[in-house]
C-alpha cells in the first residue's frame, strides 16, 4: 500500500462514559471473527476459496443492505471512494489467502499465523497514521509475537520436506493474508472518522461480493441444501464482527485495538478441539498463555 507524503490525521478519538468499551467491542469481534472461521471451515472440503469468499461477501451484504436501509446513511463521496475501492481489494485477498489457508492448516494454527495482522498494523498505524504505541503496547505486541512464533515454529523447522509442500503453501497464504488485513485494519481507522458505521458496512461488503461474482462463477460448485444455514451464519458473525470493530477502532487508537486480535487464538484453540477434534499441542498453550499475558499488559495501559 502506497505510503502518502504526509501521515493523514484522524482528528481526536471521542471520548465514552466507560472508555472499556472499545475494548470490550474488539474482543467481540474477535470472538465473531473466529465463529466465522469455524463455519466456513465446515465447508471448505466442498467449495473453494474464491466461491467461500464470494459466499462470505454475499452473505454479509444482505445484513448490510437491511442495517443500511434501516439507518438511512449517506453513500462515500468523490475521493472517499477510493479508499473504500482499495480497503474492498485488500479484504477481498486477506479472506481468499485465509480461507486457502485455513483449507490445509488447524484451526488453531491458522489463527496464530494471522495475527501477525498486528504487528503490521501497529508498525503501519505509526507510518501512516502518526499514531505513536507506548510502552504498554510494545510489549502486548511482543509477548503476541512471541507467542505466534512458538506456534508455527514447529511447522516451519518439519517443513523442508517435499511432502510438506501444500503445508507450507497453507503457511504462505496465511502470511500473505496477514500482511494485506493490516492494510485493512488501518484504512478502518481513517474511514471510521470520515463515513458512517453503516455506510462501511455496506460498501465492505457489496464492493467485494461483486468484484469475486464473475471469478467465484468460473470454478462454480452447486450449493447444498445444507450449506445455507452456515453461509446465513458465516455472514451474521462477519457483520457482527465489522461492526464491532468499526465501533473499536472509531473510539480507540488502531494500534492499541489491534493486540486484543491475539485472544482470537484462544478462541481457535477451544473451537478446534470440540469441533474439529485438532487437540491443540504443548506449543500451543504456551502460545495461548503469551498471547494472554500481552492482552492483559494492553488492558493494564
Amino acid at each position: 500500500m502506497p505510503a502518502p507524503s504526509s501521515p493523514p490525521s484522524c482528528g481526536p478519538l471521542p471520548r465514552l462514559a466507560d472508555p472499556r468499551l472499545p475494548l470490550l467491542a474488539a474482543a467481540v469481534a474477535t470472538a465473531s471473527f473466529i465463529s466465522m472461521d469455524s463455519t466456513i471451515k465446515f465447508m471448505t472440503p466442498r467449495y473453494d476459496a474464491l466461491q467461500l469468499s464470494f459466499l462470505r461477501f454475499a452473505s454479509g451484504s444482505v445484513f448490510a443492505v437491511l442495517l443500511w436501509c434501516r439507518a438511512r446513511s449517506a453513500l462515500p463521496r468523490g475521493r472517499a471512494w477510493r479508499l473504500h475501492g482499495l480497503r474492498s481489494l485488500l479484504l477481498l485477498l486477506s479472506l481468499a489467502t485465509y480461507f486457502h489457508g485455513l483449507s490445509i492448516l488447524p484451526l488453531a494454527q491458522s489463527v496464530a499465523i494471522s495475527y501477525l495482522a498486528p504487528i503490521f498494523t501497529s508498525l503501519l498505524a505509526m507510518l501512516l497514521l502518526g499514531e505513536r504505541p507506548s510502552r504498554w503496547v510494545w510489549a502486548a505486541l511482543a509477548f503476541g509475537l512471541t507467542g505466534v512464533l512458538i506456534a508455527i515454529g514447529p511447522e516451519l523447522g518439519s517443513g523442508l520436506g517435499a511432502a510438506n509442500a501444500d503445508r507450507l503453501t497453507g503457511v504462505a497464504s496465511l502470511l500473505l493474508s496477514a500482511v494485506a488485513f493490516s492494510g485493512v485494519l488501518v484504512l478502518a481507522r481513517r474511514q471510521a472518522r470520515q463515513d458512517s458505521l453503516w455506510t462501511i458496512l455496506l460498501v465492505q461488503n457489496l464492493l467485494p461480493a461483486a468484484l469475486l461474482a464473475v471469478p467465484a462463477a468460473l470454478t462454480w460448485r452447486p450449493l447444498h441444501l445444507a450449506d445455507l444455514g452456515p453461509v446465513v451464519l458465516a455472514g451474521m458473525f462477519a457483520t457482527v464482527g465489522l461492526l464491532a470493530l468499526t465501533f473499536a477502532f472509531t473510539h480507540l487508537e488502531a494500534s492499541r485495538v489491534a493486540p486484543l486480535e491475539y485472544t482470537g487464538f484462544v478462541w481457535a484453540s477451544a473451537i478446534g478441539y470440540l469441533l474439529f477434534d485438532e487437540v491443540p499441542a504443548t506449543t500451543t498453550w504456551a502460545c495461548a498463555l503469551l498471547i494472554v499475558s500481552g492482552c492483559l499488559l494492553l488492558l493494564r495501559r
